[in-house]
């Protein structure tokens, strides 16, 4: 159930097959429905899918069956800058930041399909979300601890004031307390009325900020839920979160 009470899907997949390179599929028919104003986690093992599921809703991976679709409309294989112009960002693992730019020219990148007039009404709705980028504007992004980068990554995919918002392992290579400040940064994002896709490898923490959960393995849904449901799972905890960072 969506915050709102409301049960709109505004991005899914359908029997979706996708991969990298010719004969070889690492989704093998992967569905997946996102509300009007959830967040929905995404967790499994390494080489499972879960990075190659929302890729193939932004485009960068090919879908060679099935459809994805946003509000109802499909987008298969569309390419990412379209995807942005119908309200999607992505946040990539890494490289996700442009290390030379300050962090007002990073925010700048991200709003390149905005008018001028535009750009410093987003810029500040972006600082008011993250105050801490407010009082770095000026530095280069290269200079920002790594909860700071994916904080810069994440607002400059708010710029362009997507509906859904995609993210992959936005906690990766990061320490604990620096995982908690971007858990912490995604609910509030969350809060703003972005519906958001988070692939995580930090299963039980993701879980726990989750509206709902969906297991991947082997390229297909294993199981899928309420992040609670799936905290709870006894078959989840046996088979996933004991193999799966808890921290």
């Amino acid at each position: 159930m969506s915050k709102n009470g409301e049960r709109e899907v505004v991005l899914s997949s359908k029997d979706v097959v996708a991969g990298y390179l010719p004969g070889v599929d690492i989704l093998t028919g992967c569905n997946f429905d996102l509300y009007k104003g959830e967040l929905v986690g995404i967790i499994g093992p390494n080489g499972a899918g879960k990075s190659t599921l929302v890729k193939s809703m932004f485009g960068l991976v090919e879908v060679r069956s099935g459809v994805v679709e946003l509000m109802g409309e499909a987008i298969t294989n569309l390419p990412a800058h379209q995807l942005v112009e119908k309200g999607v960002g992505f946040v990539p693992q890494t490289e996700n930041v442009f290390p030379s730019l300050t962090v007002s020219e990073n925010l700048e990148m991200g709003a390149y399909q905005l008018p001028k007039q535009q750009v410093e009404k987003r810029i500040q709705a972006i600082t008011d979300l993250f105050p801490r980028l407010g009082e770095r504007i000026r530095q280069r992004a290269g200079l920002l601890s790594g909860g700071e980068r994916q904080m810069l990554a994440m607002g400059r995919a708010l710029m362009m004031e997507p509906k859904v918002l995609l993210l992959d392992e936005p906690s990766a290579g990061l320490s604990p307390a620096l995982q908690v400040e971007v858990f912490e940064n995604v609910t509030s994002i969350n809060k703003t009325g972005v519906s958001i896709v988070m692939v995580e490898q930090n299963a039980t923490r993701c879980l726990k900020i989750s509206d709902r959960g969906y297991v991947l393995d082997q390229g297909k849904n294993a199981y899928d839920g309420t992040g609670k449901d799936l905290l709870n799972d006894e078959n989840v905890i046996k088979l996933y979160l004991g193999t799966l960072a808890q921290s």
